[in-house]
């Protein structure tokens, strides 16, 4: 969130997806507006593109400090730094450059971490290598959420034991990562009367197993493919999505399965869900899907969609995996498409090659296969 009345956040931050993990970059820019926004951005992609060339912690750092110019008044460097990777295993490493401490909750509580100390080029370095376990989180902040509050509601703001409470509060109301977030962002507004005299960012992160959906749509060029399409569905580890009313009646000739229509109109501007045991949602097709796509680019709205109707269904679906596998048939819709279009101009085609590229905008691995 930006400082009120500024239309750039001075914070910034940078998601990693690696083979072997996921590395969370998150740097405060000194002040606010756009040039606290710059050097945010600069540390982060410092930080990043060195990460990304496996360089040692002492190079990557040594690089910053001597990148970013030090204020003469307050003798600080113009950002901080927090660095975290988790490796797939679990295990995790944190680096920190004059930024808040980390918050890690096991079993909804706050955990102190270990914090070896160091200096390169004169920088005091804190950082922590732990193992986080199944249901784990760890949250990355700028001051501003520490501050929040300050010279309104509380003299000296929320301060790193309020933003702990609040977290081991929100983590007992069961809510997911992206609910905590949210409400933690909220709880900071609130606290600054909805005028935030700082930029404030939260990231969190919570060690799961991973979760996989697997979508079909759209009907097979070549009909003998139908029964493979739809087995594809049916064998597919994790969630299963049908989207196309043609699509979902050849699933259901092919597999056996009973498909029951609805005809209630949650939203009057999407059409209604359909029913197939052993489907976890059944949508139509292209309004669906451009409907989603919608919502899934939404500018700064982190919120996910809380309706009932078929696209907002669909997005959640989407938000809440990490690997996301579309199945999708080419044949031609003639109710949708111009026939004499090559069929990868296609109305879906299209939509879903957008989708995808959202989706790995948002972190997801997607896989495409053409039918």
């Amino acid at each position: 969130m930006s400082r009120y009345g500024e239309e750039l956040c001075g914070d910034h931050v940078e998601v990693l997806k690696k083979e072997d993990g996921t590395i969370l970059v998150l740097s405060d820019g000194l002040g606010s507006g756009v040039k606290a926004n710059i050097l945010a951005t600069l540390t982060t992609k410092i930080a990043i593109g060195l990460i990304e060339k496996n360089l040692p912690l002492e190079e990557i750092i040594e690089t910053i400090i001597e990148t970013l110019p030090i204020c003469e008044v307050r003798e600080i460097a113009y950002s901080t730094l927090a660095v975290l990777k988790i490796y797939n295993d679990g295990r995790a490493y944190l680096i920190e450059l004059d930024s808040p401490p980390a918050f890690f909750l096991k079993q909804g509580k706050v955990q102190p971490l270990y914090m070896k100390e160091r200096r390169i080029k004169g920088k005091l370095i804190k950082e922590a290598h732990f193992k986080l376990e199944l249901g784990d989180y760890i949250f990355l902040t700028s001051d501003g959420i520490i501050h929040a509050g300050i010279g309104g509601l509380m003299d000296f703001g929320l301060g790193w034991d309020g933003v702990a409470n609040h977290l081991e509060e929100l983590a007992a109301e069961g809510l997911s990562l992206n609910r905590m977030v949210e409400k933690m962002i909220k709880i900071c507004e609130a606290y600054y009367l909805m005028e935030p005299g700082d930029d404030f960012t939260i990231i969190g992160a919570r060690l799961r197993k991973p979760r996989y959906l697997t979508i079909m749509t759209g009907p097979p060029i070549n009909p003998s493919d139908d029964f493979i399409m739809s087995r594809r569905l049916l064998e597919a580890r994790g969630k299963k999505v049908i989207c196309g009313g043609t699509t979902a009646q050849i699933f259901a000739r092919e597999t056996g399965c009973e498909l029951e229509c609805t005809f209630n109109y949650v939203d009057p501007d999407v059409p209604p869900i359909s029913f197939i045991e052993g489907v976890d949602l059944v949508t139509e097709g292209l309004l669906t899907l451009n409907r989603t796509l919608e919502y899934l680019q939404r500018p700064g709205d982190s919120e996910m969609p809380l309706g009932k109707d078929g696209a907002s269904l669909l997005a959640r679906e989407l938000l809440e995996s990490d690997e996301i596998h579309f199945l999708v048939g080419r044949a031609v819709n003639e109710a949708h498409q111009n026939l004499d279009l090559p069929v990868n101009l296609g109305i879906r085609t299209q939509v879903i090659k957008r989708l995808v590229n959202t989706l790995k905008g948002l972190n997801k691995k997607v896989k495409i296969e053409w039918f």
